[in-house]
């Protein structure tokens, strides 16, 4: 296996700047939760070599074996309204798409939090807010990235890894760089220009062809994945031509290998 020629990212300049290490924990994002109702600096950073308890979207579990992935939260504290977080899981997932695709991974992106190569997942995000009533406080941020084999056998039919999906060895230390240096940088965008300098850039990274299963106003739909609206709703495409809007809930890929059809439903990260 050949070692990834990756391109050199610019430093991160406050992501990571406090880091801790360890070797386990219930979940990174539990770790860096605590942290930042301690009162811990924007940019703080945890990473685990092993999670007992990872988590997604909606508490599902993530597979944390040891040395296998990559288990990173941090402390974020952006001069956002809290309305403006959940939005930030975009930027967050452009960044991360850069740091794979550096690697030499296809990575391509799923909405709203999932990294995609070949239709099995590779990597996620999840945002967390803590907020005093309106007033935002502080973002958790998880991002969960399989990087090396072998994977646990009830996730290696739908999920990929980066040394696979890169046909290299990865340097995790220089996986890491990139992943806080591309991730500041989107954030970063997200806060000073908003959502429509985010919504073309992940449309240009996003998995094209995929099928989605999703329930809109109560009602199930299928459809071709077709963008984003405006304020970073997911827009599917029914068999008729009319576009339909998702903003929330649950939306499974359906693409054309059965054994992948099950990808959207392991929402990742710490």
């Amino acid at each position: 296996m050949k070692r990834a020629p990756y391109l050199i990212p610019p430093l991160a300049r406050w992501l990571g700047t406090q880091r801790i290490d360890l070797a386990e924990c219930g979940s990174t994002n539990d770790e860096a939760g605590r942290l930042a109702r301690a009162g811990a600096r924007h940019g703080t950073i945890v990473i685990a070599e092993t999670q007992r308890a990872g988590r997604g979207r909606d508490g599902r579990p993530w597979q944390s074996p040891p040395g296998m992935g990559l288990y990173l939260s941090a402390v974020l504290r952006p001069p956002l309204p809290l309305v403006d977080v959940p939005p930030m899981t975009l930027a967050i997932g452009i960044g991360l798409c850069d740091a794979a695709r550096s690697t030499g991974a296809p990575a391509t992106l799923k909405w709203p939090n999932d990294l995609l190569v070949d239709g099995k997942k590779l990597a996620g995000v999840l945002v967390e807010a803590q907020s005093q009533g309106t007033k935002l406080d502080a973002v958790v941020i998880g991002i969960g990235v399989n990087i090396v084999g072998p994977l646990p056998a009830e996730v290696a039919e739908i999920a990929t890894t980066l040394e696979y999906a890169a046909d290299s060895q990865i340097d995790r230390e220089a996986f890491i760089a990139a992943v806080l240096a591309n991730v500041e940088h989107w954030v970063d965008r997200y806060v000073a220009m908003g959502l429509e300098e985010i919504i073309p850039a992940w449309q240009d990274r996003m998995a094209l062809g995929l099928s989605a299963r999703a329930t809109v106003d109560g009602a199930p739909l299928t459809g071709v994945v077709w963008g984003l609206d405006e304020d970073g709703a997911l827009l599917l495409r029914d068999n008729d031509g009319a576009v339909h809007r998702v903003r929330s809930g649950d939306v499974e890929v359906v693409t054309s290998s059965a054994s992948h059809a099950a990808a959207g439903l392991h929402e990742a990260s710490c």
